[in-house]
């Protein structure tokens, strides 16, 4: 199927598509703030950024052997974490979402307040970190403090959600998300118990996961978790972005450059359902039924990318439970991001449905 095609059928069968479906999503939880560091100041209100991250890379190497002033602007302090950006993601599609994290230990925190309040259920097992986004045209580099990370482990899970509970919970799930694996040094426990109370249920839940740029975890905890996600009875995808996806190459002994042949191969390595891989200017997907790479509505100018690889996923699996093709579920995926890198904002089913119309509409213009 063409890609324009591949486009069309997933907007026809988004625009018929209206189920809740019941999610649980987690485990992590970040303080955000975004941030554009100062190339020029001009005035006491204007100022030019530094566009890209090579610039901010040179101006840092300047100050090697001397000293380096560098003026940093607050622009957005939110909701932060891979797991809270797609759960809020989910819930503006039309999702009802249970969260498991770090969003406060004793309460929840007032950054969370209004997103615990729009969640069916939440846990919440610890502090959330804090995490400076610098934001760039090409990127972003994320400065995290993650000290309460820790805490997130399957010890404090079964005290605010015991074993009996979790599987009463789960077996009303129709998808589980797993966010974050990077910055959850405990979070292999979490899972393997997940697991196994999976195995236990007739019904069986998706499963979805993002490890998140584990590029500072060593190459034996990486094999590890790969393992255990290569064990998971129930139906799984793996989602990564481009450097995810070299590093987990690597682990895997896969030397290949082409996106969609290395999703193929990672896919048949690990023996699970499906893998994505999401670059900034579309993705790929390999599944037993279809593997298939999908153009996105790049833009050289987002006005937030912090987050923008969690709307894909929240998009991808709306499409997924939705019953779409793979091709299609990229389709929605990368519609999700593309709205949100250009309105700094999740969107709604209706705004999703807008925002694909429209770039269809122009990729058919493209073509006639």
């Amino acid at each position: 199927m063409e890609q324009i095609q591949i486009v069309r059928s997933a907007l026809e069968k988004l625009n018929n598509y209206n189920e809740s479906k019941n999610l649980l999503i987690g485990f992590d939880g970040f303080i955000d703030e975004i941030i554009h560091v100062v190339d020029q100041r001009k005035t006491e209100t204007e100022y030019e950024r530094i566009p890209e991250i090579k610039g901010f890379s040179e101006r840092i190497a300047q100050g090697a052997g001397l000293s380096a002033n560098v003026e940093l602007v607050p622009t957005q302090i939110k909701l932060g974490g891979n797991g809270p950006i797609m759960a809020n993601a989910m819930i503006s599609q039309g999702q009802k979402v249970t969260y498991v994290g770090a969003i406060g230990k004793n309460a929840v925190h007032p950054v969370f307040k209004d997103f615990a309040e729009i969640c069916e259920k939440v846990y919440s097992i610890a502090d959330p970190g804090h995490t400076d986004a610098l934001e760039f045209y090409d990127g972003k580099i994320m400065l995290g403090k993650t000290h309460t990370m820790v805490d997130v482990n399957l010890e404090n899970l079964r005290k605010k959600l015991p074993d009996s509970e979790l599987k009463a919970l789960l077996s009303s799930t129709d998808l589980i998300a797993f966010t974050n694996w990077t910055m959850l040094s405990n979070l292999d426990g979490i899972i393997s118990q997940f697991s196994k109370v999976i195995g236990e249920l007739e019904k069986k839940p998706l499963v979805f996961l993002d490890l998140a740029d584990p590029k500072k975890r060593t190459q034996e905890d990486i094999r590890t978790v790969l393992d255990i996600i290569s064990e998971i009875p129930a139906e799984t995808i793996l989602s990564m972005n481009l450097s995810e996806s070299t590093i987990i190459s690597l682990i895997l002994g896969i030397k290949e450059d082409q996106i969609l042949n290395r999703a193929i191969q990672i896919r048949e390595k690990m023996g699970i359902a499906g893998i994505v891989i999401h670059p900034t200017n579309g993705a790929a997907i390999s599944m037993e039924k279809e593997s298939v790479w999908v153009d996105g509505p790049y833009t050289p100018k987002p006005r937030l990318t912090t987050g923008a690889g969690d709307n894909f996923n929240a998009g991808f699996c709306n499409a997924w439970l939705a019953g779409m093709d793979p091709g299609e579920c990229l389709a929605v995926g990368v519609g999700s991001s593309g709205f949100y890198v250009r309105n700094a904002g999740s969107a709604t089913m209706e705004d999703l449905r807008t925002f694909i119309k429209k770039w269809l509409d122009a990729n058919l213009g493209a073509v006639e």
